[in-house]
Order: structure tokens, then C-alpha cells, then sequence
């Protein structure tokens, strides 16, 4: 028997996974999910895991499953609520907020540490100006120098996480306290984990990581399913110990520094383990890892919306990194709040879509995706009414509280169920 592919093509498809996943602007997460947890980290690292790790990881199996373009992921709802929904997506990791975060992580790692009160406001965009222009730079014009800058920044950073992760864990700064405020660790980490927004990148890109595994291969969907499974525990493995490990660590630091915002956390922790020369070279290498995912984020926008709406990659490119440099001016802790609700109301729509496509063959009628998105939109919906400060009626509260596994995120599961059935029903045709 032929053997269609090796263990070597396994664990180069993993550490793959692993880098698609580990965004470097995803580092200040957890630290600070811990600190907000404090004793109570475990269950928070739990539903942080699930959000921040396994969900994306679904979401490249199932795009698999859905077809070989992203229009396919959910076409079967309608193709104009593709179309809507991969236009939110893109923007989501686009210009609007997860390439403008980039430009902020990078600033505030790498930058504001060493200002020492001068004009930070100056400083800033100053950077962010340079920082864009390069991106768009390398974005119009391809380029190999910013991607091997990458892989020579990249081993660096990962060596420098691996010392702050064992140093942390083995030698901690403090002891997890009490947080007397934090009544659902769980549910805080599962929320938190959206802010990675690496789902919603795992389904843009999946198809990066499914024509890898087929190039060259002749795999049935069984095969590649083994394949993609196979290496996906090697990611899960390599993001559990550095997101654990942060948070962790942020959790260890809460009774150390208070009041620390989210970029400003992880820097006190690594300005106390290494030192200020440490935390210079953490910076520089934040840095690097941040510019080579903004070039690809924006290539990607471009050649979407350059083809959605059939004008110039150069135009949309140009314009793309103007809104990111706009939005990176807010600042990191800006742009996280302005995420949530977006987020709130996206992910609970993008993970139905995801269990959905794992059933595609079986599921005979489109009504059924239809009810089930319509289900977790309603909740999505109340849920982003209650991060933005929304009053909503005493009924729409009461019955909300009173849906299964609210308390784990997951109140959208019951109402999506109840929906698919009913349009099945009311729309047996479809």
C-alpha cells in the first residue's frame, strides 16, 4: 500500500496550524483574563480554550467540509447572507478591528514602554504612520523581506514566551488571590476568547491550510479529515501552553500590579521576569510578528473586495490601511471594547454555521440553516444589547436567564434548535 503522505507532512501541517492561530496580538489576552479571574483561572482557561482554540479549529475542518470557497461556508442559508456575512467577517479581521489592533499591540509593546512621559500622543502616530506605510508597502508590492524578517522574529518571540511561560509557572510572581467580583471565571474566559477573532480568521483562511494538505495528494475527504485532525493536535498543543501559561501567569500577578490595562499588564510581567532589555527585545519581536499578519490580513481584504466590488487591489489596499491607521489611534483597550458587541453578535451565528457544515450531506433542506442562524441571531442579538448597556424588557431578561447553559455562553444552542425545527416545518420545501 502506498503511503500518501508522511508523519513529517503531519507535523509541518501542525506547526502550520499553530502559526495561522497564534497571532502575536493575541498575547495580551489571557494574561489579562487571569488578573481579572484570579484564583478562579482554571475555569476561566477552560472556556478560553474552547473559544480561543478548539472553535477555530472546527471552523478549518468544517469550512472543509462546507466547499472549497469561503461563498460556500454559508451559501446554504442564502447567497445574499454569504455575501453579507463574509463581508462582516472580512472587515472584522480587516480594517475595522483586528488590523488596526495590530498596529496598537505593536505600539504599546514596543513603543510606549520606553517613551518616559515624553509626547506619547506624537510618538504614536509617528509609529502607526510608519507602521502602516509599511504594511501597505509590502501589501501592494510582493515582497519576500518582511516575510523571512517574520520567520527570524517569530522562533525568537516563541523562545522568549517559552522562558516567561516556564519562569512564570515555576517561579511565580505572587499567588492567585480572590477576585469577590468574578462570578461566572468560566463564561468571562469563553467571552474573552472571541477577542483572539481567530475563528472568524480560521474560516477565511482554512482554504490556505485544505489546498496544503491536498497539493500533491490524491486524499479522499475521509483521508484529509485524518490528516487535518492528525495535525490539529499538535496546534492544540502548542497554543494550550502558551495561552494557559499567560494566564496563568496573569493570574499569579493580580495581588502585584493593579489597576493594569490590558497591553500594559503584560509588559509589567515581562519588565519584572527579564527585565527592561527583555521586555525591549518582546516588543521588537510583537513587532514583527504583528506587521507580517497585518500585510497578509490586508492582502486578503484586497483581493475580496476587489473582486466583490470589481475595482483596483491597489485602491482597496490604500484604503484599507487609511481606516486601520485611523482606528489603530484609539488605542488597544478602545478597540477591544468596541469589538465585544460585534463580536457577541458574530460568533454565536459563526459557530452554528460551523456545527452545521459537519452535517452538510445529511441536512436535506436549507431551512433548517436558515431557522438555526435566525435563532442564534436572536440571541446574539440580546446578548450585544446587554454589552452595550441596552435596556431590554423584564420578558426578554427573564426568558434569557432562564435558557440552558446560560451560564457557559451558550444560551444560543436551545433557540437555534427550537428555530430550525420550526422552519423545517414551516418550510418543508426549501
Amino acid at each position: 500500500m502506498i503511503k500518501i503522505y508522511r508523519k513529517k507532512d503531519i507535523i509541518l501541517t501542525g506547526f502550520a496550524l499553530f502559526a495561522m492561530l497564534f497571532g502575536a496580538g493575541n498575547l495580551i489576552f489571557p494574561p489579562k483574563v487571569g488578573f481579572d479571574v484570579g484564583e478562579m483561572w482554571e475555569a476561566a482557561t477552560l472556556g478560553f480554550f474552547i473559544t480561543g482554540i478548539g472553535i477555530p479549529l472546527l471552523a478549518i475542518i468544517s469550512a472543509a467540509y462546507a466547499g472549497k470557497d469561503l461563498d460556500d461556508f454559508a451559501n446554504r442559508v442564502s447567497p445574499k447572507f454569504s455575501k453579507v456575512f463574509n463581508v462582516v467577517l472580512i472587515l472584522a479581521i480587516g480594517p475595522f478591528l483586528a488590523l488596526p489592533r495590530t498596529g496598537a499591540t505593536a505600539y504599546e509593546m514596543a513603543v510606549l514602554p520606553h517613551t518616559n512621559g515624553a509626547d506619547v500622543d506624537m510618538f504614536k502616530y509617528i509609529f502607526l504612520f510608519i507602521y502602516f506605510a509599511v504594511v501597505l508597502m509590502f501589501s501592494i508590492r510582493a515582497n519576500a523581506v518582511i516575510e523571512r524578517v517574520g520567520k527570524i522574529l517569530t522562533p525568537i518571540l516563541i523562545i522568549i514566551l517559552t522562558i516567561i511561560i516556564v519562569k512564570g509557572v515555576f517561579f511565580p510572581l505572587g499567588e492567585p488571590v480572590v477576585i469577590e467580583t468574578m462570578t461566572n471565571p468560566f463564561k468571562y474566559g469563553f467571552y474573552n476568547g472571541y477577542q483572539t477573532m481567530d475563528t472568524l480568521g480560521a474560516i477565511v483562511f482554512s482554504s490556505i491550510i485544505i489546498k496544503a494538505i491536498r497539493n500533491g495528494r490524491n486524499l479522499t475527504v475521509k483521508q484529509e479529515m485524518k490528516f487535518l485532525s492528525s495535525s490539529s493536535i499538535i496546534a492544540v498543543c502548542g497554543l494550550a501552553v502558551v495561552y494557559g501559561g499567560l494566564l496563568y501567569i496573569g493570574a499569579t500577578s493580580n495581588g502585584i500590579f493593579q489597576g493594569a490595562k490590558t497591553t500594559q499588564l503584560l509588559n509589567e510581567i515581562v519588565d519584572r521576569m527579564l527585565g527592561r532589555s527583555g521586555n525591549l527585545v518582546l516588543g521588537i519581536c510583537v513587532t514583527g510578528a504583528c506587521l507580517t499578519t497585518a500585510i497578509g490580513l490586508t492582502a486578503t481584504v484586497g483581493d475580496y473586495f476587489s473582486k466583490l466590488l470589481n475595482t483596483t487591489y491597489e485602491k482597496v489596499v490604500i484604503i484599507t490601511t487609511i481606516i486601520s491607521f485611523i482606528f489603530a489611534g484609539f488605542g488597544v483597550d478602545i478597540i477591544v471594547k468596541i469589538s465585544a458587541p460585534i463580536l457577541t453578535l458574530i460568533y454565536p451565528i459563526a459557530i452554528v454555521l460551523i456545527i452545521l457544515n459537519f452535517f452538510k450531506n445529511k441536512i436535506k433542506t436549507n431551512s433548517i440553516y436558515v431557522g438555526a442562524v435566525v435563532g442564534a441571531s436572536l440571541v446574539g442579538a440580546y446578548e450585544m444589547a446587554q454589552v452595550l448597556s441596552i435596556n431590554t424588557s423584564e420578558i426578554l431578561t427573564v426568558i434569557y436567564r432562564s435558557l440552558p447553559l446560560n451560564s457557559f455562553g451558550l444560551a444560543w444552542i436551545l433557540p437555534s434548535i427550537i428555530c430550525a425545527i420550526s422552519f423545517k416545518c414551516m418550510f418543508k420545501t426549501r
